[in-house]
């Protein structure tokens, strides 16, 4: 065998032993982290919680605080004003300082293309409440199973995708497509669409209370706004 011969059959030889699936370094794979259960910002207990209330009434929203006067009534700025179709009542925050990270859980009907958001508190107090400059929509499909042993309703849910609402300082709605599909859901469980708010930034006012007047759900089909 010639140098030439011995050359060859040592390259053979080296590709072999470095393509064995044994012997050859296997590069990891990256876990994909799992995104099926997880709440973004909002503790999961909280959330949970919020989901439970929902499947008691889905018509009824659930907020993570809200403002109360004295002098008024514990519902004047409740959430349930952001789908009163009244854009001269709103919901206002009830946490110290502008209201960064609270959010609203509300039930989104599944056949819903677009969803609309009018900041600030109408136009007779725009400019004496906080209001939004920035916030987040996060979206989720929501399924219930009964407990065998306690026959109480459970949630698991997915989270399915998220907009980003930025707002000119003026009560002038703001509405985008929702970036998800939203298929029929199953009739033979409850299920549901659940829609998240979550405050980010905000125009300043003379309360520190952040303030939404309306917020309203459609389906245009054929429409890419």
């Amino acid at each position: 065998m010639n140098w030439k011969t011995c050359l060859v059959f040592l390259t053979a030889f080296s590709l072999a032993i470095a393509s064995s699936p044994v012997l050859a370094k296997k590069k990891k794979k990256k876990k994909k982290k799992d995104k099926q259960n997880i709440t973004k910002i909002i503790p999961k207990k909280e959330f949970v919680n919020a989901l439970m209330k929902l499947a008691d009434d889905e018509r009824v929203p659930v907020a993570s605080s809200t403002l109360v006067e004295k002098g008024r009534g514990e519902d004047y700025y409740s959430v349930e004003k952001l789908f009163d179709n009244d854009l001269e009542t709103f919901w206002a925050e009830g946490a110290k300082k502008s209201g960064y990270h609270e959010w609203i859980a509300f039930h989104i009907p599944d056949d819903s293309t677009h969803l609309e958001i009018v900041p600030g508190a109408g136009k007779e107090q725009f400019e004496n409440f906080n209001r939004p400059r920035t916030l987040l929509v996060d979206f989720y499909s929501v399924k219930y199973k009964r407990d065998k042993e306690t026959d109480k309703l459970k949630p698991t849910f997915k989270w399915l995708g998220r907009s980003r609402y930025s707002f000119k300082d003026k009560p002038q709605p703001v509405r985008k497509k929702i970036p998800v599909k939203l298929p029929e859901l199953a009739i033979a469980q409850r299920a549901m669409y659940i829609g998240v708010i979550i405050l980010e930034k905000v125009y300043k006012g003379q309360f520190d209370d952040t303030s939404i007047a309306e917020v309203k759900t459609s389906a245009v089909w054929g429409e890419d706004l």
